[in-house]
């Protein structure tokens, strides 16, 4: 089939944020579903200037896109529409540079206008340049206090810049400044759940318990999909190392909320962690018996059946979620590790297919990549899956499971030394994973 020209693939793009802005996210990383909206319809001026500005024309451009601003003093400059079109269709910043460019070309040529310095902030927020992102925000802030020509999309603005600020005071752990921020938000959007459910669990971290409770109720009574607070409160408890009042809470969550399904899955992952598998096991029943549907509860009951060694279980487990839900990539990761661990050849190439597959649909996921390492293992491609395990060694990123398969992989190439060294790194945590009792049994063969 034959291939469209990058240029008509761009004018596609542009198309679409013109005609339906309400539908383009900013696909910026960590800014999922952020809509551009309250922004009024781009005029010819524009259209002819993201055209020049794609075909590398870019004074022409200029001169559309003030043309452009004169018509419709307020609207978005057209030099955004310019950079949002150099977003690769797969997110992928193929055109970065130029993207960048007209940004800074934007807040250069239109410097009381904020949004190219709230995209510039973004970008920044993205790459962990919280100072930078921090400093772009609060200017930003301070020109939509007056801009004043386009209310819809001074207000528009206002919670972007607002948002940025608050997940910027997150990612520095700065919960005070945290609380404050959320609060503000809140303020400016009393029913987004989203808003109160942040505010709860910043509130926790600064040890407020009842008001986190407080807003992490509101918080679900707006938005049904949230889960009740007290279990949230155990997660949270958990990941902070406070076992103890970790399972307090979930004891009264499930007391008290003991007939949510969504509530006693969160419980059995709780208790995965803790490696009770008997109320893993019982929390996930009970949960599939209150909603048949829920493919949480059969997956979670297919990771027992992994711990267990039960493998062919586990794949009819796995493979009733596949069959329903087909790019599921926690049912397709379980799938593939019950098929190879079941010593047969066929399945051991349809472990590969799966783990294959999970990979091109899910190409950052950690677990779908290791899942697939381990495949090649049982296959006994060492060289192939030392190459992925090593890549996330690498970027510090490798997780209880990949340290297993590494090991194993050393110790098949009799390095003993090295395979130790993962073993004990496998096993330092307090991660549960389904191999630590097999890696455990390997540690003691090699130290004997």
């Amino acid at each position: 089939m034959m291939k469209l020209p990058i240029i008509q693939i761009l004018l596609v793009l542009f198309l679409v944020l013109v005609f339906f802005p309400n539908h383009l996210t900013s696909g910026l990383p960590g800014q999922e579903g952020r809509l551009f909206s309250g922004i009024p319809p781009q005029n010819q001026e524009v259209f002819e200037g993201v055209r020049a500005a794609m075909k590398g024309e870019n004074e022409v451009a200029e001169r559309f896109f003030a043309e452009a601003m004169k018509k419709q003093p307020g609207s978005r400059p057209g030099g955004v529409d310019a950079a949002m079109t150099f977003i690769d269709p797969s997110s992928e910043f193929k055109f970065f540079d130029k993207m960048r460019f007209w940004l800074e070309k934007t807040a250069e040529d239109f410097p009381d206008d904020p949004e190219a310095f709230l995209l510039l902030a973004d970008i920044a927020h993205s790459e962990a340049r919280s100072l930078e992102c921090s400093m772009l925000t609060r200017h930003a802030l301070s020109l939509v206090e007056k801009f004043h020509v386009n209310p819809q999309r001074q207000h528009s603005l206002r919670l972007y810049g607002e948002k940025l600020l608050a997940n910027v005071a997150e990612q520095r752990q700065r919960w005070d400044e945290a609380a404050r921020q959320l609060t503000r938000l809140h303020e400016l959007e009393p029913e987004n759940a989203e808003h109160l459910y942040r505010l709860g669990l910043t509130l926790f971290r600064l040890g407020q318990k009842d008001e986190a409770v407080k807003r992490l109720s509101e918080a679900e009574a707006k938005d049904h999909k949230l889960l009740p607070a007290l279990i949230l409160l155990a997660q949270l408890s958990e990941q902070i190392g406070k076992v103890d009042e970790a399972a307090q809470y979930l004891a009264e969550a499930v007391e008290k909320n003991g007939d949510n399904p969504r509530v006693l899955v969160a419980a059995a992952d709780l208790e995965l962690i803790w490696n009770h598998l008997d109320k893993v096991k019982m929390f996930a029943e009970k949960a599939h018996q209150l909603d048949p549907y829920s493919s949480d509860a059969v997956i979670t009951l297919g990771i027992v059946d992994l711990y267990a060694g039960d493998y062919e279980k586990a794949e009819e487990k796995f493979m009733k979620i596949t069959e329903l839900q087909p790019n599921n990539s926690e049912a397709m990761t379980g799938l593939a590790l019950a098929l190879c661990e079941q010593n047969d050849a066929r399945q051991l190439r349809r472990a590969f297919g799966v783990a294959k597959r999970n990979v091109d649909q899910n190409p950052s996921s950690i677990d779908a990549q290791t899942t697939l390492a381990w495949v090649l293992v049982q296959a006994n491609s060492l060289g192939e899956a030392e190459k992925i395990l090593m890549r996330y060694f690498d970027a510090n990123e490798l997780n209880s499971s990949g340290a297993y398969y590494l090991a194993v992989v050393f110790s098949k190439q009799n390095r003993k030394e090295e395979a130790m060294l993962f073993l004990q790194t496998a096993l330092a945590t307090n991660v549960n994973f389904p191999k630590r009792t097999a890696a455990e049994k390997l540690l003691k063969t090699l130290t004997e």
